[in-house]
């Protein structure tokens, strides 16, 4: 095979990891699912939020197997993996009317089949592109904030056609009959969507690079290693625990306002009138735009780590969402502020997922990705379960949405020192 067809050939690795990010992203549609999931299972939207939580968990763990199990038996037989348990997991939970049944299917094996399917497309489009990384892990990562996009209004549609309010008398009797149909059609469309993409999946011929890149020397600055670490070596590293705490505080706190964004909107005055009215169908907007801002946060926080490096992105990244966050509680006087800034802070959500793989790439090599990036993931894992679960008992303690807020604003600073210290290993 010629150079130029390995180049060529390139792209469809990316095309590949856009389908399986698309159908793995639909676990951020559970804002719009819980809508009707929770009466159809006789629950409270503070229960069911386990689901999420746990699925969140589900596909952390996961990832540190699958890291390394698609170095040894390749990328696309472990996201065919990661889709056979996907699709299987949602159409069982077409069987499924009880909070626990969900949970094991929606939540423990429709999470590992994220787990699985996740890595291998990163691993292998960042081989396949040393010399555009973050532009790669953005776009290979894109489809997973734009699948919440797409599914938010797939699931409204199977769900509920004829577009009830929840106060509807009739909501909850439309939405039980629809559930099982649903989850069948979505898990079939899932797997198609996985299986097929993987099929694209391949790494490069061993020491194979583009024609005419010549890798970016090792500095401080830059914060390249131009060094290749073990899974078992990288852990022992500093490096690896600031990067990895640097991740758990900078999700968290986006997690915890796409986590409360709803019931935020949906608080009361001291005259008990909402701060927003906001109808059913205009959250299912709300989320599906800011699921796009997600996506091209993703993009464009990877490209800019291109220009400037995965350690400058981080900084700006970091220093701009802690800014909203300090400013978020104010958006009640304004219905497009509101949007605006929940966009906003989506927008910078989504750099995470373009720029720690990225950062994992330059501090401990791209050979071991896989293995690295899986461990490094398990810090996501901690930020989504505690995001997903600990909104509503963080606000029931301290009485208000603007502590919350404060706090998390708090937490980015600090994301931004550690991003500040974080060198090289040697």
């Amino acid at each position: 095979m010629s150079e130029e067809q390995k180049i060529r050939n390139r792209w469809i690795v990316v095309i590949g990891a856009i389908m399986i990010q698309l159908a793995l992203g639909t676990i951020y549609s559970w804002g719009t699912l819980t809508i009707f999931v929770s009466p159809y299972l006789n629950e409270i939207k503070e229960v069911t939020v386990y689901i999420f939580g746990v699925g969140l968990l589900s596909f952390a763990i996961t990832m540190i197997f699958a890291g390394k199990l698609q170095q040894i038996y390749g990328p696309r037989n472990i996201a065919i993996l990661g889709g056979v348990l996907l699709g299987s997991g949602v159409i069982l939970s077409s069987f499924m009317t009880t909070f626990v049944g969900l949970l094991v299917t929606y939540g423990i094996i429709f999470g590992a089949g994220i787990g699985f399917g996740y890595v291998c497309p990163i691993a292998s489009a960042s081989k396949w592109f040393p010399d555009k990384k973050g532009f790669i892990n953005g776009i290979a990562v894109a489809g997973f904030g734009a699948g919440s996009f797409v599914f938010n209004y797939v699931i409204k549609a199977l769900a509920n056609p004829s577009g009830l309010e929840t106060t509807d008398p009739n909501f909850v009797a439309t939405v039980t009959q629809n559930i099982p149909l649903m989850f069948i059609i979505l898990g079939i469309i899932y797997l198609i969507l996985i299986v097929g993409g993987a099929m694209t999946l391949s790494n490069p011929p061993e020491g194979w690079t583009p024609r005419g890149w010549v890798p970016p020397p090792p500095s401080e600055e830059s914060g390249i290693s131009g060094l290749d670490f073990e899974r078992a070596q990288t852990v022992r590293l500093p490096q690896f625990w600031i990067l990895w705490t640097t991740f758990v505080l900078s999700a968290i706190s986006g997690l915890m306002v796409i986590g409360s964004y709803a019931s935020f909107a949906k608080t009361v005055d001291a005259g008990d009138n909402f701060i927003f009215i906001i109808g059913t169908a205009d959250f299912v907007f709300i989320g599906s735009l800011a699921a796009l801002f997600n996506g091209a946060g993703r993009i464009i926080w990877g490209t800019i780590a291109d220009f400037m490096t995965y350690k400058k992105a981080m900084l700006i990244m970091f220093s701009t969402q802690a800014i909203l966050m300090f400013i978020y509680f104010t958006t009640n006087v304004n219905e497009l502020f509101f949007l605006i800034m929940t966009c906003a802070i989506y927008f910078c959500f989504g750099g995470n997922f373009s720029l720690f793989p990225t950062a994992t790439a330059d501090l401990f090599g791209t050979k071991n990705l896989g293995p690295n990036y899986g461990i490094v993931f398990t810090a996501y894992g901690i930020a989504g379960f505690i995001g997903a679960v600990g909104v509503n008992l963080f606000v029931t303690i301290f009485g208000s949405y603007l502590v919350l807020f404060i706090v998390m604003g708090a937490m980015s600073v600090v994301a931004v020192i550690l991003a500040y210290l974080i060198k090289p290993p040697k």
